[in-house]
């Protein structure tokens, strides 16, 4: 942060260009222009030709007591220390303790070294309630007692009666509503510049009590009649990921809010830069318009019901109170909204605990914020809370894969099992498709080595540009629901085929008798059937483990983007290398449970496989080719859905609301076309 803009009424507008080092006040090209800032050009350069360099040691009583004030009404400490500045303090007061240490105004210099020249008497600290603050200060020669003041410009004009106009500090102007409008007009100027906007004034005491009597004065009878000297302009550049981290929130059906103590100018101003308003409001419905940016005074003074009728909630609120931030909790939360607040201040705390989800900073935040909150952002970075949602929805995914894959399969053995008591031997009894041994392995192996691989998958390239997934509706969507029966049924019916194609269409015909308990030759065309039914299983539930990570694309086009159209599908396979192993080791482990003797026999009930594998492989291909076309058919049913609903609105993708099911083939749209969302 720093302090680029200064207007001083009686002198003109002071500018600070090409700052490098924020917190070195001898860096930086100081300019001088004579015009207001409302008759200065935002164009740099334009800037450049219309001042000139300035002195830094001009004597004017004017500039003088913006100086004082900026310099002695502030706790920070700016020093230097082995040919390098420091400093410490709150970011807001090290800039402007930077801007008066530009002019020798150093707070150090004048009350900490052997021979001070002014002395703190009492200090009235910052609000969030009066958005001010204040210190009382005596000149060490003369013995001249000041009230100096800065903040919120109108609680600091509330508290004013005069403004300094003339280079002579008995010469002061009355402020009225004339001058009220013209200094507004300044702040207007300077806020549309993305410049925080602060007010500083001072006044003399002229009758001042002894020093003992300033340990509790009345806050009320020290900070009135006042006089304005003037507004300086901060700095406080987002951080560059800001922007980049807001829409992608807006791609991914986020919306974000700002809710600051700034001015309404610069709030607009900074909420412009980093993406949360559109750039071109005066495109939007006037009702929307002027619903999307209100002071917080305004906001205030609706009641729930009037805020319940507004046609979107503000994107920008400026100079809020604690309440008003619990108010627009409130009011989302009526809309149904799940809501995320962040805040590193005490007066933050309210709304942390009030929001679904608090997030501190870490580094700048207060222990009672970080305490309120269920998160503290350790970097105190934005862009990270869209990491933790990234995440989240990772981990959520792949939660709806591991249950989709492993229910599929459940509903594949119980339907291959249920089926398999109409197969009778001679003796009328029930002759199993898979031993109970065949039934524990595909549980606990061949589904629980690739389930577990799942939970290492990485985000999906769309993860971010798609809406948020309703509490209501959990991991089993319809989608995870159709998908599950397709899914077993398929794997149900091949397996129950290649067990019916060994035993009656190239066996016999007989199923034995009592080839559920052991082996026998009159059993080895059950226990050949058994083997190739489990090898068909297995290796359906291992490429279904592969097939399930992407619920919509296909296995072979899971990177739309790629230009390996015939190779990308093995890259996929080996970027999860949890799942490929646990993939590989599912078939390299059926050879010895198929081949191995007594374990074969004995232990699974079924019998080595030969002729019988091509029926495996062709299980396989049938299976992929089912999976493939089932989902061709989804992408194409999705589509279709979207134009009927494109239809229905009759307005085309803008007032679109995408859910769950549809969005993954929603068209993207650009700009922040959706007055509520921002962008999709």
């Amino acid at each position: 942060m720093a302090a680029q803009m200064a207007w001083i009424p009686a002198v003109g507008t002071i500018l600070v260009e090409d700052i490098n080092n924020p917190i070195d006040p001898s860096k930086g090209d100081v300019r001088y222009v004579s015009k207001p800032p409302s008759e200065l050009s935002f164009d740099r350069s334009e800037r450049l030709l219309q001042s000139q360099t300035m002195e830094k040691n001009i004597d004017d009583p004017a500039l003088e007591g913006l100086l004082r004030t900026a310099g002695l009404a502030n706790l920070a400490v700016v020093h230097e220390s082995n040919g390098e500045w420091h400093a410490r303090g709150e970011p807001t007061e090290i800039a402007i303790q930077v801007f008066a240490s530009r002019f020798g105004w150093n707070r150090r210099s004048k009350t900490s070294n052997t021979s001070p020249t002014f002395q703190q008497l009492c200090e009235f600290p910052f609000s969030s309630d009066i958005k001010r603050m204040s210190v009382i200060v005596q000149e060490c020669n003369s013995r001249s007692v000041y009230v100096l003041t800065k903040g919120a410009v109108e609680r600091v004009l509330d508290r004013c009666t005069h403004v300094q106009q003339s280079h002579e500090t008995s010469q002061l102007t009355l402020l009225n509503d004339t001058t009220r409008n013209e200094i507004f007009e300044q702040v207007d100027a300077i806020s549309a510049s993305g410049l925080r906007c602060l007010a500083l004034a001072s006044r003399q005491l002229q009758n001042p009590p002894p020093n003992d009597n300033f340990s509790e004065p009345d806050r009320g009878e020290v900070e009135c009649d006042l006089t304005l000297h003037g507004l300086i302009g901060l700095y406080d550049p987002p951080r560059p990921e800001s922007a980049g981290a807001v829409a992608s929130c807006h791609l991914a059906g986020i919306n974000v809010h700002m809710l600051t103590g700034d001015h309404i100018g610069t709030a607009t101003a900074i909420a412009k830069q980093v993406g949360i308003l559109p750039q071109r409001l005066e495109l939007l419905r006037k009702d929307v318009n002027d619903a999307m940016i209100m002071k917080a005074s305004d906001f205030d003074g609706l009641s729930d019901s009037a805020i319940d009728a507004l046609p979107v909630l503000p994107l920008v609120v400026a100079r809020c109170a604690p309440q008003t931030k619990v108010r627009m909790i409130e009011a989302l939360h009526r809309r149904d909204k799940f809501c995320a607040m962040t805040g590193d201040g005490v007066n933050d705390s309210p709304s942390l605990k009030r929001a679904d989800v608090g997030i501190a900073m870490g580094a700048s935040g207060s222990d009672v914020a970080k305490d309120a909150a269920d998160i503290i952002l350790t970097d105190d970075n934005f862009a990270s809370i869209l990491n933790a949602i990234e995440e989240g929805r990772r981990m959520f995914d792949n939660i709806q894969k591991f249950v989709l894959h492993l229910l599929a399969l459940n509903v594949a053995q119980a339907c291959v099992l249920l089926v398999g008591l109409t197969f009778k031997d001679v003796r009328d009894l029930s002759v199993f498709p898979l031993s109970p041994v065949q039934i524990l392995w595909l549980i606990m192996v061949t589904s629980g080595l690739p389930d577990m691989g799942l939970g290492f998958e990485k985000a999906e390239p769309r993860i971010l540009r798609r809406p948020p997934v309703s509490l209501k509706k959990g991991i089993f969507t319809f989608e995870i629901l159709f998908d599950m029966l397709f899914y077993g049924l398929w794997i149900a019916a091949i397996s129950l085929g290649s067990f019916s194609i060994v035993v009656w269409g190239f066996g016999d015909g007989e199923l034995g008798s009592n080839c559920n308990k052991g082996y026998s030759l009159e059993c080895d065309t059950v226990f050949r059937a058994r083997g190739t039914n489990f090898a068909v299983l297995t290796w359906c539930s291992l490429f279904l483990a592969w097939e399930v990570i992407d619920l919509q694309r296909s296995f072979f086009r899971m990177q739309p983007e790629s230009k390996k159209y015939f190779t990308q599908w093995m890259y996929d396979v080996w970027r999860n290398k949890v799942l490929f192993s646990s993939v590989m080791a599912g078939f390299i482990l059926i050879f010895p449970l198929l081949y191995v003797p007594l374990l074969n026999h004995d232990v699974f009930v079924h019998e080595g496989i030969s002729w019988e594998w091509a029926l495996v492989f062709i299980g396989s291909l049938l299976f992929f080719a089912g999976v493939e076309l089932w989902k061709i058919a989804k992408r194409a049913f999705l589509v279709r859905m979207i134009r009927s609903k494109h239809a229905r609105d009759g307005t085309g993708s803008k007032n679109m609301a995408p859910d769950s099911w549809l969005q993954p083939f929603e068209p993207k749209l650009s700009g922040n076309d959706d007055p509520e969302k921002g962008q999709i």
